[in-house]
């Protein structure tokens, strides 16, 4: 769902990301301006900025990307802590074995995307996140997905993004993940993301990712970007041509 000004339908939102990604920026300036007074023949006009909607998880999404802004890479820049990006995204579930405090068989977000590029070569992004945070209805399983054991080296991005009511994530599999590399991080996202990793959904999106390692030592591809989804929605549309700008 779109509206005129903001055109786009949100398919996954972070909600523990964003929030965290405000309420950093907050506690870095005030949100309150001082007032400024506009004389007029009824009195003194004030403005200020109004604080943000904590409900509304679109106005945070915007507030979050406009934070990072000048921390925002592309993805063959790679320098920056959040990349932003219009990808060809395939959009799925993992449900993963082990790991977990007081059950198993939990479902997480898996997404994957693969870039072409002329200067960086072949690309895997590969981004990991909480299952709960996709929007509308949830997909049913087709039964046909690899379900791993356990996903030795994305504990750590799991926990990072996991939201309150998620399953925790045992103490043991977080302390042994430290010990990655970001190459072994990488092999495993490849692993998990092979050939049986269909998805529910294939489409062209656009997102907002926070990067958590990179590899350009793999050999399947020239560089691997392991990370989370922020956010991931609908591009904006193209302008409606009326018949007249199309005749000009």
């Amino acid at each position: 769902m779109g509206t005129d000004r903001w055109p786009v339908d949100f398919r996954y939102i972070s909600s523990r990301l964003v929030r965290q990604i405000v309420q950093q920026d907050e506690a870095t300036r005030s949100r309150w301006r001082f007032p400024v007074a506009i004389p007029t023949p009824w009195g003194p006009l004030g403005f200020q900025k109004d604080r943000i909607d904590r409900h509304n998880e679109y106005a945070l999404c915007r507030e979050a990307t406009e934070a990072v802004r000048d921390n925002t890479s592309t993805i063959t820049q790679s320098w920056g802590d959040y990349i932003r990006a219009e990808l060809d995204l395939t959009m799925g579930f993992m449900t993963v074995l082990m790991g977990w405090a007081d059950t198993s068989h939990v479902e997480i977000a898996a997404m994957k995307a693969e870039v072409n590029h002329p200067e960086a070569g072949k690309v895997l992004v590969a981004l990991f996140g909480s299952a709960s945070n996709y929007r509308g209805r949830k997909p049913i399983s087709d039964g046909l997905a690899e379900i791993p054991s356990d996903v030795d080296g994305l504990y750590g991005i799991l926990e990072r993004t996991r939201e309150p009511k998620d399953p925790k994530i045992r103490y043991d599999y977080l302390d042994h993940d430290i010990g990655h590399s970001p190459n072994s991080r990488a092999d495993t996202a490849i692993r998990l993301l092979g050939e049986r990793f269909t998805g529910f959904r294939e489409g062209r999106f656009d997102l907002l990712i926070q990067s958590f390692c990179i590899d350009e030592d793999t050999d399947a591809y020239d560089l691997v970007i392991l990370g989370a989804p922020v956010w991931v929605a609908t591009p904006e549309p193209l302008p409606i041509l009326t018949p007249k700008d199309r005749i000009g």
